[in-house]
């Protein structure tokens, strides 16, 4: 036969050979794109900003619930989680210019009592929120207000604590700027036949900043999320 060699032996044509490679590299194929298309469907991104975004707005059921969710997403990223770790510096400069001057504002002594006060439960705010946080991205558990969850931050408890001691930092804060602002620009130097018609510059000065800065940090955080919750309904109309 022409097709076996002088042992007996069969011989492969060129033909054969090509057919029997193809076959293998088909089957080499599928299987990796199939690996690939398993592991994309098993490990969806849930890290991924923009996807955490769809899927919030998949599942609000109304715009209050999207800006809570969106809200809670924008606070878990990771340029927010590294801001607040920076901004622990500034409650415990608070607490620091509060006690060494607390005397040293007669003409208001409420205002280093504002920032004493302000910047011991800002300290206890950022750090709850900054260990959030972590252990938040640690699991890639992102946490869309789930009636089952047990976890500790996911509790009503720790939401309602939470939500006090933001209003009451708020609350806060507006008063901080009325009694700033209701004595602007005092005497930074004691007088001697007004005595008690001045304020220390070091601490007057920085509460004005301080105020400030919160307020800009304020408005951003707000622009930013309106921005976003604009172009999530603009793209799902």
């Amino acid at each position: 036969m022409k097709n076996r060699n002088e042992n007996g032996n069969k011989k492969l044509s060129f033909a054969d050979v090509v057919l029997s490679f193809d076959d293998q590299r088909h089957l080499v194929q599928t299987t990796m794109s199939w690996d690939t298309r398993h592991c994309e469907e098993s490990m969806p991104e849930y890290g991924a900003f923009l996807y955490q975004i769809r899927e919030a707005g998949k599942e609000s059921a109304n715009c209050v619930d999207l800006t809570c969710k969106t809200t809670d997403i924008l606070c878990n990223t990771l340029f927010v989680t590294l801001f607040i770790g920076v901004s622990l510096a500034l409650p415990v400069a608070m607490v620091s210019i509060g006690v060494k001057y607390l005397e040293d504002c007669p003409k208001e002594p409420r205002i280093p009592v504002y920032l004493l006060v302000g910047g011991c439960f800002g300290v206890i705010k950022l750090l709850s929120s900054l260990w959030r946080n972590i252990q938040t991205r640690r699991y890639h558990d992102v946490i869309f207000d789930d009636p089952d969850a047990d976890g500790a931050f996911n509790s009503s408890t720790y939401r309602t604590m939470d939500t006090l001691l933001f209003l009451f930092l708020f609350g806060w804060q507006i008063a901080g700027t009325f009694w700033t602002f209701n004595i602007w620009t005092p005497h930074f130097e004691q007088l001697l036949y007004e005595p008690s018609n001045w304020c220390d510059k070091t601490v007057y000065m920085f509460t004005v900043y301080q105020l400030f800065t919160c307020y800009v940090v304020i408005a951003a955080f707000v622009l930013v999320l309106g921005t976003i919750l604009f172009l999530q309904k603009c793209c799902c109309s």
